[in-house]
């Protein structure tokens, strides 16, 4: 509604800065096969969808961006991206094919996100992700819990519905 994320760890802790949703790794990795990792921030992400990082030991070259969550699908750029003496932007919101293999979620109204329900972090939202989930509900976890899949602070039955419908989408990890 106010074209805003949901302020997940604020809801999760109570004591973070409202603007905050979850610390991200972003990655760059090489351009060509077999794309080793080059470097890598963890940063927040805001509310507004942004996240500023900051790659000192990076060379100028062309590099894919790899965006890992707490439970989401990780997530590569379409396709490598120039990094030279001046800022990059780049913009995974604004259509699925910004992503390697169109691999991001329709939210509506145009933006575009990373699918969620990867809690075990292989890479693939499967049954494999059940367990944790499940017993999360079961015990009512609340708190920071990569099994709060919908970011209110309490792990529940309201988590269940993002799992179920990734997970008969078969969501895997597409990379080149």
């Amino acid at each position: 509604g106010s074209s805003m994320m949901r302020s997940v760890r604020y809801s999760q802790d109570g004591a973070s800065p409202i603007t905050d949703v979850e610390n991200i790794t972003v990655e760059l990795r090489n351009s060509t096969a077999p794309y080793e990792l080059v470097t890598s921030a963890t940063v927040m992400l805001k509310t507004n969808g942004t996240a500023v990082c900051s790659f000192p030991t990076a060379s100028v070259g062309s590099y894919y961006i790899v965006v890992q969550s707490s439970n989401g699908i990780t997530t590569w750029s379409a396709n490598p991206q120039t990094l030279s003496n001046s800022a990059l932007t780049y913009d995974f919101s604004t259509a699925a094919n910004k992503a390697y293999g169109n691999n991001m979620k329709n939210l509506g109204s145009g933006v575009f996100g990373l699918y969620s329900g990867d809690i075990n972090q292989d890479e693939s939202i499967d049954a494999s992700d059940a367990t944790d989930l499940t017993n999360d509900i079961e015990n009512s976890a609340f708190g920071v819990k990569m099994t709060d899949l919908n970011g209110d602070g309490s792990v529940d039955a309201s988590d269940l519905p993002m799992y179920d419908y990734n997970q008969t989408l078969s969501v895997f990890c597409n990379r080149p």
